[in-house]
């Protein structure tokens, strides 16, 4: 999965130009999820539409995260050196744009952005050395304060924790103040690790062929949900849609539905666990894709109802036009790419809107 995401990482270096739309949403959405455990099994499982874009955006390394009509994420240079912004946008006549740009950090790569109150986390990957490190910023400062040296991966905020893999790749956790660290998973190497409740984790298993992979973490069952190597899982609702790896950039979308297992799991027992999961096979993408309310995004500005998943195809084996970065209820974050497989461009969308009929209304050198 990680080796796959690895030239698109490296095209970030080479942003030369952005524009921007605007999207919204109108149907309803669930504004919660449950995943409740009890000696009883599970009683429900249920990922809202936040969760689900949460869980995109973490597949896609959190490269930007937004609150109110702050954006922080990276930028380049005339170089195309990377830094770390904060982006003020606002709603004009032709949408939203950027209306001021202030640096934080120059010469480093920010994954898995998040906030919580007024203080973003995020991985600071130098882009010299490619060294990690899990850094912290108060909202309004310009100096980040460093939680964790590294060698570390796979930042991200659940409940009143930060949880990240160090160098073993074992699955860890800290206070947000970067105290009280702890080794939640040590007997195996992790990579994608994401907890869908307190207690389960989904995460791709190097050792076992990079297959997907769910844990009840206070007894430690473990089971495989997908053979192969996989990439990018997203849940949504109690449908858990991910990607299945064939030769070369080219992957199957797919997707198995977790409360059929989950609902007769009794964490007292040690269930069988072999072919629990019911996989359904879609249609051919590249190595990424992301959930936004009730649309799947794939790449080369290919996008669909989920109702019509299975029907969703992109040509991103062959190379990248476009790339969906980031997802939210009020917009859309994509790249555009040139003929050279380097970015050129960073636009905002609305979804209603045809993706062919985008407004560029900001650009920079």
């Amino acid at each position: 999965m990680r080796r796959l995401l690895l030239p698109l990482l490296l095209f970030a270096l080479l942003l030369s130009g952005c524009g921007v739309t605007r999207l919204s949403l109108s149907s309803a959405e669930p504004t919660s999820s449950v995943v409740t455990v009890s000696t009883a099994g599970v009683s429900a499982v249920l990922f809202s539409a936040e969760e689900t874009r949460k869980m995109s955006n973490f597949m896609l390394s959190n490269r930007f995260v937004h609150t109110g009509k702050t954006l922080y994420g990276s930028r380049h240079d005339s170089t195309g050196a990377p830094y770390l912004c904060r982006m003020k946008f606002t709603s004009g006549q032709n949408g939203m744009y950027v209306r001021e740009t202030e640096t934080i950090e120059t010469g480093i790569d920010a994954q898995y952005l998040a906030v919580e109150g007024d203080v973003l986390y995020y991985l600071r990957v130098d882009s010299a050395s490619g060294s990690a490190a899990i850094c912290r910023l108060p909202s309004g400062s310009s100096a980040p304060e460093v939680l964790d040296a590294g060698p570390c991966d796979f930042l991200s905020l659940h409940g009143e924790r930060l949880y990240f893999t160090d160098a073993e790749q074992h699955f860890c956790s800290m206070k947000p103040d970067g105290s009280d660290r702890q080794t939640v998973l040590g007997d195996k190497a992790v990579y994608y690790p994401y907890l869908i409740s307190d207690d389960f984790l989904l995460y791709q298993d190097d050792a076992d062929g990079e297959s997907l992979h769910l844990r009840y973490l206070p007894t430690g069952f473990d089971c495989r949900v997908a053979e192969g190597r996989m990439l990018g899982m997203i849940l949504q609702g109690s449908m858990l849609y991910f990607l299945q790896a064939e030769e070369g950039e080219s992957c199957t979308l797919c997707r198995t539905d977790l409360s059929g297992f989950l609902s007769s799991f009794r964490p007292t027992e040690h269930p069988d666990a072999t072919n629990a999961f019911s996989v359904e096979r879609g249609g051919q993408l590249g190595p990424r894709f992301s959930i936004n309310g009730e649309r799947v995004n794939a790449s080369n500005y290919q996008s669909c109802s989920l109702e019509l998943w299975q029907s969703l195809t992109d040509t991103a084996a062959e190379g990248f036009s476009s790339a969906c970065q980031y997802v939210s209820e009020e917009f859309e974050i994509f790249y555009d790419y040139n003929a050279g497989g380097l970015i050129e461009k960073m636009l905002f969308y609305e979804p209603s809107q045809k993706r062919a009929d985008y407004i560029e209304v900001y650009q920079y050198q």
